[in-house]
């Protein structure tokens, strides 16, 4: 038996052997020995030494430890311990570069292929493997706090993409790649980490503005792409996406193929012509994975360059935003400064109109004391003076209301065309609004429609979450399609790195729905304020309206009334000439009268004191007589004492002429006086004496040169009146030209009034209102005080809304970087978990592996004694034969 179990070699060689001299089939032993690997010992001599049962088993299960142990080192992807190539070693050893900042270069060297080879397996600095079933039962009887601890401690956010801490090897294929937790880092701004300063905890606005203007200066000379460039950019982004989701495949798929081969490598050291086979099988494995890393690299640069030409692009386009913010606000204050210089200036028009009053009713005082004394002074004149003075106050005043018109014509177009200016500017403002409203619109109704995707996506993440929780198990095209989902939930959220687990996919649709209730909000919130504005405009509308309809009446009445005050004047122009000619005539009549008078007397004999002859006494008593009988023929003519009384020619109480009457302002009583020099008799029909009759022509003498003194005078006066006639007539002429040419002006206004009613209504009612204003001055000027008060406190309103959706921005900003934060932090968790699940997973595979390969080697040693005892049954056979 000793003798037998001496050279198992042969036994075996003869059980592999494809024919048997018992039976010439293959037996089970051998079909079993060809599956299994060949066992051969690692110090067996090429003389074909054979060893005893005892040390091949130590053998088989030295090896399969070996195995194990490897096994469990490759998802830590211990795949620099290799022969790598020419130049592979140098690459290596130089670290690596990062694919945004090529500064930060990893000064932390791969271990070189020689150091890795003398280890049989390397551990990582972060966690350390016993053997297989120590290792098990450890991280069995660890909690699930603790592991996810540990987990977390073992993958920081600072890891350069592809190393990994303490050795510096290429992450393992079953974990995530590090470079999107590096770009996450890469692209959180100083501000928005821990130490810097957060929008949201109360900084004051001076040192937010500060920051702001700070950075649109940084960012001036950065280059801002065109709308095609960047859109190229985004597409060329998502496809190196695409094409890095597609390299990390191929490089784990590679990195799996090299482990395995190096694997087989160990395996099959002792079989020449199977290492011979596996070594090529490793070295081609090795050109591939180099390959990839290599692809992998040069396409994870190019996305670096494509985030930083995107961030200084977004950076000077905010930068450009700030400016034209701050531009615009300045253009707001300077709309307001002119706003109040023209309130100012209207004040100071309503002070100048209120102490042109003032002027004006101190002259018309003035004016009318002025005739008053007039009117005292001369009785009959007064009217006339006091017509043509008020004629004449009259023309001035239509010459000024002439002036005053045109000038506020002037006025009132220069106001026409910046009221209609400042209604263009409000028309592109409610245009602005009105696109505004319409891009809110469409901004919400893009909402609603991703809602409802987002919806539908919901509803199928979902299912697709049972089934693959219900899975179990799950293949590379499950786990593939599970990655996809994430990558679709992560974009629609905005996250780069996708989503980490799918427990977090209800979050944050719930979150997404969140957000669109806010923004929902937030567009209600800006509809209302449109529609403030557009009730504002409204209201403005209407009272300008108003104001044209009340100065549209005002403007027919002072029209009617310059009418009828024209007509008046015009009458008493033409009573104030048939008056003049009256009393023309009546002066003629007096004159003529008068001489006829002063002819009578002279033509009277004076009395000669001379001695005459009876002839001459004769001639004197016919004389008499005659003169008796003139006497009679005149005594009716010579006026009497009573009658001159009654003319009002002798004063009553001294019976002296009364030379006031010499006076043309003192009226005279032309019937008394007609009635004086009027043919009468007597009462007693008696003839008066010489001496009465000389004392009744003297008394008309007196009269005469009274009369002829009051003509002198009238005349004096005619002249007067004459030259002020000729001026009243040159003014009556010239006030009729200027009202020829303000009945002209002002049939061209109206026909202008009618052109700009017919073709520009709205230009009519601007002018209206305007007119309104500047006869209502003080509550134009409350008016416009509300209206600056009202644009004051939208200015402010929309200031601070503006302000307020800044916040809201830079809050959306920095809430939506938070949730990317948080997300990647869950979603490495969530990675950390699985690659805890995945290693218990493959303990436990191991495990049943290991149990599998003990009854398999068990079962082999049965077979071993089996054929050893088969053997020596032939043997004894055979002797027996």
């Amino acid at each position: 038996m000793a003798a037998d179990m001496g050279h198992p070699q042969d036994a075996r060689n003869g059980a592999i052997s494809p024919t048997s001299s018992g039976g010439g089939r293959m037996t089970k032993a051998a079909f079993f020995r060809s599956r299994s690997p060949p066992i051969v010992s690692p110090t067996a001599s090429s003389s074909g030494q054979s060893h005893n049962m005892g040390d091949s088993m130590l053998l088989r299960l030295d090896m399969d430890i070996q195995r194990d142990q490897e096994r469990a080192d490759l998802p830590i992807r211990e795949n620099t311990n290799k022969a790598l190539p020419v130049n592979q070693g140098a690459m290596m050893d130089g670290g690596l570069r990062h694919p945004v900042n090529p500064a930060s270069t990893s000064s932390t060297p791969l271990p070189h292929p020689a150091s890795a080879s003398s280890r049989p397996s390397s551990h990582t600095a972060h966690s350390t493997r016993p053997p297989y079933s120590h290792a098990r039962q450890s991280s069995r009887s660890r909690p699930t706090h603790s592991r996810q601890q540990s987990s977390h401690s073992q993958n920081p956010h600072t890891t350069l993409p592809g190393i990994s801490r303490g050795m510096g090897s290429i992450s393992s294929p079953n974990s995530d790649s590090g470079y999107e937790r590096s770009m996450e880092n890469t692209d959180r701004s100083p501000s928005m980490r821990d130490g810097g300063i957060s929008l949201t905890e109360g900084s004051d606005e001076m040192h937010l503005t500060l920051l702001a203007g700070q950075a649109a200066m940084d960012c001036e000379g950065k280059e801002v792409g065109t709308w095609e460039e960047v859109g190229d950019w985004k597409k060329e982004l998502s496809l190196l996406a695409s094409r890095l989701d597609s390299a990390q495949s191929r490089h784990q798929r590679e990195s799996k193929i090299l482990t395995a081969a190096r694997a087989l490598q160990k395996l099959n050291n002792s079989n020449k012509r199977m290492s011979k086979q596996t070594t090529e099988s490793l070295e081609q494995a090795e050109k591939k994975v180099e390959a990839a890393e290599r692809d992998l690299l040069v396409l994870r640069d190019r996305e670096g360059s494509l985030r930083k030409r995107l961030l200084e692009h977004y950076s000077s386009v905010m930068s450009w935003e700030i400016k034209r913010v701050s531009k615009v606000s300045s253009q707001t204050q300077v709309k307001l400064e002119h706003q109040s210089h023209k309130l100012a200036s209207m004040a100071q028009r309503e002070e100048d109109l209120v102490r042109e009053m003032v002027e004006n009713k101190r002259r018309a005082m003035e004016f009318e004391s002025a005739v008053r004394e007039l009117d005292k002074s001369k009785r009959k004149m007064s009217e006339m003076e006091t017509v043509i003075s008020e004629m004449v106050r009259r023309e001035n005043r239509l010459e000024k209301e002439a002036v005053n018109l045109q000038s506020r014509l002037q006025t009132l177009e220069q106001e026409k065309q910046a009221w209609s200016y400042e209604r263009s500017q409000f028309d592109r403002e409610k245009k602005v609004w009105s696109e505004e409203k319409e891009e809110w619109q469409k901004h919400l109704d893009n909402w609603d429609a991703e809602r409802q995707h987002w919806k539908e996506e919901k509803e199928v993440l979902f299912g697709d979450r049972e089934r693959l929780v219900q899975g179990g198990k799950m293949s590379e095209k499950d786990r593939q399609l599970k990655d996809h989902v994430r990558m679709t939930v992560g974009s629609l959220l905005g996250r780069k790195a996708g989503l980490s687990s799918e427990e977090e996919i209800a979050p944050a649709l719930e979150e997404v729905r969140s957000l669109l209730s806010r923004r929902e909000q937030e567009v209600l919130n800006l509809k209302e304020e449109v529609k403030e504005v557009n009730m504002g405009l409204e209201e403005e509308l209407k009272r300008i309206a108003e104001d044209r309809d009340a100065w549209k009446g005002r403007s027919e009445m002072a029209e009617g009334t310059s009418r009828e005050e024209i007509s008046l004047l015009e009458k008493r122009l033409r009573q104030q000439q048939d008056q003049i000619s009256d009393l023309t005539l009546h002066n003629e009549s007096l004159s003529t009268s008068l001489t006829a008078a002063q002819a009578t007397l002279s033509s009277l004999p004076s009395p000669d004191t001379s001695q005459a002859t009876q002839v001459r006494i004769d001639s004197l008593t016919s004389e008499l007589e005659e003169m008796s009988k003139q006497l009679a023929l005149v005594w009716p003519l010579l006026p009497t004492r009573s009658l001159r009384e009654k003319a009002d020619l002798i004063d009553p109480r001294t019976g002296a002429s009364n030379r006031a009457l010499a006076s043309p302002s003192n009226t005279v009583n032309f019937e008394a006086l007609q009635s004086l020099y009027s043919s009468h008799s007597s009462v007693d029909g008696k003839v008066g004496s010489v001496p009465e009759a000389l004392e009744r022509i003297k008394w008309m003498v007196e009269d005469g040169s009274l009369l002829i003194d009051r003509v002198v005078r009238m005349g004096k006066e005619r002249e007067v009146l004459r030259a002020n006639a000729a001026k009243a007539k040159k003014l009556v002429e010239d006030s009729t030209r200027n009202l020829e040419t303000y009945q002209k002006q002002v049939t061209l206004l109206e026909d202008r009034l009618a052109k700009s009613s017919r073709s520009e209504s709205h230009f009519l009612d601007e002018l209206n209102s305007l007119q309104t204003t500047l006869t209502a001055s003080q509550q134009s000027k409350i008016q416009l005080e509300s209206q600056l008060a009202q644009q004051k406190e939208i200015c402010a309103r929309l200031s601070e809304a503006n302000n307020t959706l800044s916040a809201k921005t830079l809050n959306m900003a920095q809430a939506a970087e938070d949730e990317k934060k948080n997300l990647a932090e869950k979603l490495q968790i969530e990675v950390d978990d699985l690659r805890k699940k995945l290693k218990t997973t493959e303990e436990d595979a191991d495990e049943e592996r290991a149990k599998s390969t003990g009854q398999r080697i068990k079962l082999l040693d049965e077979l071993n004694s089996l054929q050893a005892e088969v053997g020596e049954l032939r043997k004894q056979l055979r002797a027996r034969s």
